[in-house]
């Protein structure tokens, strides 16, 4: 995994997951728009505004 830090084990497909930054720098490689899961916007939206990320209320 040269340039990934997951990995589908069913596929073999290499991928890099990132977590959400306030700063909006969220992709890997330059300046770009990440990919965000429908269900997931709302709450990627409330984090942009200051929201915890549900699961890290706690840190």
């Amino acid at each position: 995994m040269f340039d990934a830090n997951f990995y589908d084990v069913q596929t073999d497909e290499e991928f890099w997951v990132s977590g959400p930054k306030r700063d909006r720098t969220d992709t890997r490689y330059g300046p770009s728009n990440p990919e965000i899961e429908p269900e997931a916007v709302d709450t990627y939206r409330a984090f942009l505004e200051g929201a915890t990320l549900p699961g890290r209320e706690s840190g």
